[in-house]
């Protein structure tokens, strides 16, 4: 017996006998089955979609009641069929149906689909059912090129965090959340301490690794919901919403102490890793632009580096000026943004 589309190991093929019309398919039923599909069928439109939406199905035969894409029927297993869900499907239309309504409904359309005038020519219908199925495995492989694609657009090559192009991008809209709402958002700025003394001492490759441990020591450090970011050579940056800039203090001294922890490179040569950081907040009410808040970050990274390096500077709106970090509060729970 030949393979039919779809057998192997995540088991046999599910076919979806969608039977509006009260055809008898016993026969249809069988001979699918005798291939090696797994098949179901529904008598009504409710127990179609819902047999559609379960997630299981491979394919669809639809014997439908009308051609009519815009109608209840067709709008009501729409949800159910590629391409929201990978499902290809054949409409059997009733002897004598408009060939134009026929090629209106799929030729349209943007799902994996195509019709047949003889509903008990088995082999067609199944080889039919083969190259559709084929066109959806290519489709999947494209789209799942095409989100490699973009995720190189957007992500840092060497650490895997976001690039500088989506940092900005995320910055203008957190800072439009924070307005919207007007809750604080903070953001930090850090730049590792000596980091072309390290390059010069050992070797690119090893800067290499000191920069993939700064990452992984801020994904560490963060919530899901925060936007670490590789914004230049070594210089790094977190969005962190719905986060006063006494909270993103303690961000940022949990980050220093991961840091020094994230030792890195050969035993004969270990090398715990520092950094000046540079915070500022925005709050709905200041700074005006997300130019400024990112200028005010940038200014207390400054006088981080300025004032010794390794330590934590804030901007204060108050003073217009940076100011060193106060004696970290414990840990706070901080919220998760609105949307």
């Amino acid at each position: 017996m030949p393979a039919s589309p779809g057998v192997g190991e995540a088991g046999p093929p599910v076919l979806a006998l969608c039977n509006h019309r009260g055809e008898r398919l016993a026969s249809t039923v069988a001979w699918f089955q005798e291939r090696g599909w797994e098949v179901h069928t529904s008598g009504h439109l409710a127990e179609s979609r819902e047999l559609l939406l379960r997630g299981s199905v491979t394919a669809a035969l639809i014997h439908p009641l009308t051609l009519l894409r815009d109608g209840i029927e067709w709008s009501g297993l729409g949800e159910g069929l590629s391409p929201a869900k990978p499902v290809p499907w054949i409409a059997l239309p009733w002897e004598g149906a408009p060939t134009a309504a026929l090629a209106q409904l799929t030729s349209g359309s943007a799902a994996i689909c195509d019709w047949a005038r003889d509903p008990h020519d088995w082999p067609e219908l199944e080889a039919r059912l083969s190259r559709l199925l084929g066109l959806q495995k290519q489709r999947s492989a494209l789209q799942n090129r095409v989100a490699e694609v973009e995720g190189q657009l957007i992500l840092d090559h060497k650490t895997g965090l976001a690039n500088d192009r989506h940092f900005r991008e995320r910055l203008r809209e957190e800072f439009d959340r924070a307005q919207r709402h007007k809750v604080p958002a903070s953001l930090l700025l850090l730049d590792l301490d000596h980091f072309k003394q390290i390059n010069d001492a050992h070797s690119y490759e090893y800067g290499d690794a000191v920069l993939v441990a700064v990452g992984d020591a801020l994904r560490a450090c963060v919530r899901s919901i925060d936007i670490p970011a590789r914004i230049g050579g070594d210089e790094f940056a977190v969005i962190l919403p719905s986060t006063s800039l006494r909270e993103a203090a303690v961000v940022a001294n949990r980050v220093r102490m991961a840091l020094r922890k994230a030792a890195v490179g050969l035993e004969a040569r270990k090398l715990s890793l520092a950094a000046s950081q540079g915070l500022s907040e925005a709050n709905g009410s200041h700074p005006r632009d997300p130019r400024q808040w990112l200028l005010h970050a940038n200014e207390a990274l400054k006088a981080a580096k300025q004032s010794g390096r390794d330590r934590v500077i804030l901007w204060d709106d108050a003073r217009h000026e940076p100011v060193p970090a106060p004696t970290l509060p414990a840990p706070v729970e901080r919220e998760k943004p609105a949307s």
